[in-house]
């Protein structure tokens, strides 16, 4: 079974080597991989043009584009376009796949007849420290179920559910929701997928990324909170979004590691 595995980037030459040398360490070979960049200038093309001898040394069809766009989820739209695998993976420049073994312990061997949907688990790393994201499909009307960075779609659902680019943090989550109420089916495939980084934008903008989760829930017609608790709820991620745009890093870390703990999020990988 074919897989196309796309990493979306734009100015990534700092951390995007460590994701292309973990998708080229995959011991799977029907899968392609595909660097969709938006237009860098900092020599992220020069580094991921320097790594072509190495997969096709290997077999990997490898196809590197840059053009502009407008932000990572066009990005990304522009990459399924190009991509001709069954089912495809976004890993983000700065992530990684958890070893070189999770393509095949996902697809060799296994049937996935009628699912649209593959997902694993995933290690957050943050301050240095590996959590696990704890992942859970049942609460997916109310948080993000899973990392995206560990699912694997079917391509014709992201053809005919492209990213919508009115939401700059959550049109993943919004695609997931779309995808249940049309009754596509989940499956958890048991495996530690990936690494996360948290130092993207939806964990750094944790106002912006709130108040857009909350807008596309309402959209799919289930919000989560009553406009009074709502007021209240924005009211204090203010007061928290200045804290962790101004803390000392010290401060940030004790502060999400108590976070992750109220959550259940404390299990380190």
């Amino acid at each position: 079974m074919k897989v196309s595995v796309i990493t979306t980037c734009f100015n990534a030459a700092g951390f995007i080597e460590k994701t292309i040398r973990s998708v080229l360490s995959q011991t799977y070979r029907d899968f392609e991989y595909i660097i969709m960049d938006g237009g860098s200038g900092d020599g992220t093309m020069v580094l991921a043009e320097s790594f072509a001898p190495a997969f096709e040394e290997r077999g990997i069809p490898y196809h590197i584009f840059s053009e502009p766009d407008r932000g990572i989820y066009d990005g990304m739209n522009h990459a399924v376009a190009r991509a001709t695998g069954e089912y495809l993976n976004f890993m983000n420049a700065d992530d990684e796949f958890f070893d070189e073994n999770v393509l095949c312990a996902i697809f060799e061997g296994r049937d996935w007849e009628g699912t649209g949907i593959i997902y694993g688990d995933a290690a957050e790393t943050e301050y240095g420290q590996q959590y696990l994201f704890v992942k859970n499909i049942d609460t997916i009307r109310q948080r993000m179920p899973f990392s995206h960075q560990s699912a694997f779609v079917k391509r014709y659902l992201l053809e005919k559910h492209p990213f919508d680019l009115r939401y700059r943090i959550a049109a993943d989550y919004d695609f997931l929701i779309t995808c249940l109420d049309e009754g596509v089916k989940f499956e958890d495939c048991g495996i530690m997928v990936c690494r996360v980084s948290k130092d993207g934008v939806s964990s750094v903008n944790i106002y912006d990324t709130f108040v857009e989760t909350e807008e596309m829930l309402r959209a799919h017609g289930c919000p989560r909170y009553t406009p009074g608790q709502l007021r209240k709820k924005l009211f204090f991620l203010r007061i928290r979004q200045i804290g962790m745009d101004i803390l000392p890093a010290s401060i940030k870390k004790r502060i999400r590691e108590t976070q992750r703990r109220n959550r259940g999020q404390d299990i380190k990988v």
